[in-house]
């Protein structure tokens, strides 16, 4: 079981640069266009005004050419200026504009892929470190990997047409240049690999970090910070992840340091000190005729120096983001073991179900939660599965839809393996409210729907589904009904709901989709047993002809299942009716005396708690 990636070899820089421009191209071609066009212009015009004007000026002194000439070049030269510049505002528009559609574009391929993978890998420090770095760096790298690299390209080109002016006056001052540049580019790619491996080592304490401040400002925390001691545990794992973090910077910040110092003597070293002693040389032997442009051309070596610094500089930065790329490739192309990928439709409704043997264990686990395991489950069927936390219930459960893949055995669906079916189509088949469901800062509409209502039909259904999960009362009170939008977080008129109210928006969901099988994972541990009961009879009288399973720790509310399966330690240690349950005086039995002690049943057949 588990996961594999399809290799395990990181990308070069310079690869990890082609795929950051593939990425952006399949985004928006526009953004590589323009970004490269503008920044290749844009430097090369500023090596050649620098340089070309620099020699010209010379020349004109030297050579006593007419003043006007002069003017002339400044005039094109100047025109030619605010051309180039007009463009460059267009592209920082277009850039702002095309930004969104780049993120959009990586976020969601991060996203579909993250909701193919198996569940359990969710639980697993590395793929969860894996996870969020292809999501928190790649959509921020990605546009700046490409602006460096496009400004790198463009000092480049700019570098190389103020060389072709400078060969013209003496080709020797070319080899003052090159050298330095070389060493240049080896101390950066060095210091490059630093930056990335900080980034990378630093990874599991941020996200303790992340944590901590996310709990000390979600509401959902409050209560218990304040009540208990635990804000002195979550400050002293903040102070320690912050340690560990500071002990890594330490460690690459030195490295960082010692190729930044390198690459400033080695290039500044070499280039002014050899270029400034051969210029002297040259000058001293040929006269004071050509002192002129030997002049022009030290400023305009000056020049070249800085843009070469620059372009190396650029091409380290293109280089840093671009290597975060490697998250992102690494995550795309994880693949699973397990994971189903067929692609067979169900044909009308998900009948019947058979688990033939089957069993889980999670990554790293000694022992199966899920031990050979086999039932048979007819289409129409109220199940429910009954036993002490960790018995395997909830796993059951995502076994069957697909969330957890399966170590042994197999699971069937109207005869056929459940790895044959396409996921998504799979999982329209299923309703499902489990005990840690989730409500989002969205309209109460979209809550239930899990989508924008597009007709008034689907609006009425809205209200139908929630009055069905008794909600209507709550519904009454709000003055915008199912558009009021549920948390505060983006609208002060919204409205927060308790963990009762959260459970009844969560069964809706289920009562609007209209699904073949229903499944309820506690989601009335909010509720008191009375509400308990009447919400499960409630939804089966709902649910007529489909199969419904749930999951309850009160052992009343399973007594309205055809049949009841009681786990223990991932087998079915009995299954039946209550009443058949209850003659066999087992372990069921046995739990449900001990929860009966505190209840009663009413004449009317209503559970109520004993006084």
């Amino acid at each position: 079981m588990g996961g594999k990636h399809q290799s395990n070899k990181e990308m070069s820089v310079w690869q990890s640069m082609g795929y950051t421009i593939k990425t952006i191209w399949h985004a928006d071609k526009g953004c590589i266009i323009y970004t490269f066009y503008k920044n290749c212009t844009e430097e090369v015009f500023n090596a050649f005004f620098f340089v070309y004007m620099t020699k010209a000026i010379y020349a004109c002194i030297n050579d006593r050419a007419p003043y006007s000439e002069l003017v002339k070049l400044i005039v094109f030269f100047c025109s030619l200026h605010i051309i180039i510049h007009l463009a460059s505002a267009g592209h920082a528009y277009y850039i702002r504009l095309k930004t969104p559609k780049v993120y959009r574009y990586i976020f969601d391929k991060v996203i579909t892929k993250a909701t193919a993978i198996e569940l359990t890998r969710y639980e697993e420090p590395d793929f969860y470190n894996k996870f969020s770095r292809a999501l928190d760096e790649c959509l921020n790298k990605a546009m700046d990997g490409l602006a460096n690299l496009a400004q790198s390209l463009g000092l480049i080109l700019a570098v190389f047409c103020a060389i072709g002016i400078i060969a013209t006056v003496d080709p020797w001052l070319i080899l003052f240049i090159f050298p330095p540049v070389i060493g240049s580019l080896i101390c950066g790619d060095k210091e490059n690999k630093m930056h990335f491996e900080l980034r990378k080592m630093e990874t599991p304490d941020r996200r303790v970090t992340d944590y901590v401040k996310r709990v000390f400002y979600e509401k959902k925390y409050a209560g218990e910070i304040r009540l208990y001691g635990i804000r002195n545990i979550l400050f002293k794992k903040h102070i320690e992840s912050y340690k560990n973090r500071y002990a890594i910077n330490v460690k690459y910040r030195k490295k960082i340091a010692l190729y930044q110092f390198l690459n400033a003597v080695v290039f500044f070293g070499l280039t002014y000190f050899s270029s400034y002693m051969y210029i002297t040389f040259v000058i001293k032997a040929t006269g004071t005729s050509r002192i002129g442009a030997y002049v022009a051309m030290l400023s305009a070596i000056g020049f070249v120096s800085w843009q070469v610094k620059e372009a190396v500089q650029k091409s380290i930065e293109a280089g840093k983001y671009c290597l975060y790329m490697n998250n992102l490739k690494d995550f795309l192309e994880y693949e699973s073991d397990k994971a189903y990928k067929g692609d067979k439709k169900i044909e009308g409704v998900l009948g019947d179900i058979e688990f033939s043997h089957v069993s889980f264990t999670y990554e790293g686990a000694k022992s199966p939660v899920i031990k050979d395991l086999s039932l048979f489950i007819k289409r129409g069927e109220r199940i429910a599965l009954v036993g002490e936390n960790g018995a395997g219930k909830t796993t059951l459960i995502k076994l069957l839809m697909g969330l957890y893949p399966i170590t042994e055995g197999e699971i069937k669906a109207n005869g056929c393996n459940i790895n044959e079916f396409e996921p998504e189509n799979y999982h329209e088949h299923f309703g499902t409210v489990f005990q840690d469901l989730q409500i989002f800062a969205l309209p109460l509409s979209e809550n239930v729907l899990m989508r924008a209502p597009e007709t008034e039909e689907e609006r009425e259904l809205v209200v139908d589904a929630l009055i069905k999960a008794q909600f209507g009362d709550k519904l009454a009170t709000l003055e915008k009904g199912i558009d009021t939008m549920v948390t505060k977080e983006f609208d002060d008129q919204g409205f927060v709901c308790s963990g009762g109210q959260a459970q009844k928006i969560a069964i809706a969901r289920v009562f609007a989709k209209n699904p073949d099988i229903v499944i309820l994972d506690e989601p009335s541990s909010a509720l008191d047993p009375i509400a308990e009961y009447n919400m499960y009879n409630n939804m089966l009288q709902v649910s007529e002809g489909k199969t419904v399973f749930f999951i309850s720790h009160r052992l009343s509310s399973a007594r309205i299942a055809d049949k009841i399966y009681f786990l223990e330690h991932g087998q079915i240690k009995e299954s039946g009716t209550h009443d058949e349950l209850m003659a066999l005086d087992g372990s069921y039995a046995a739990m449900f005396r001990l929860q009966a002690k505190n209840y009663q049943e009413s004449g009317r057949g209503e559970v109520v708690l004993h006084a």
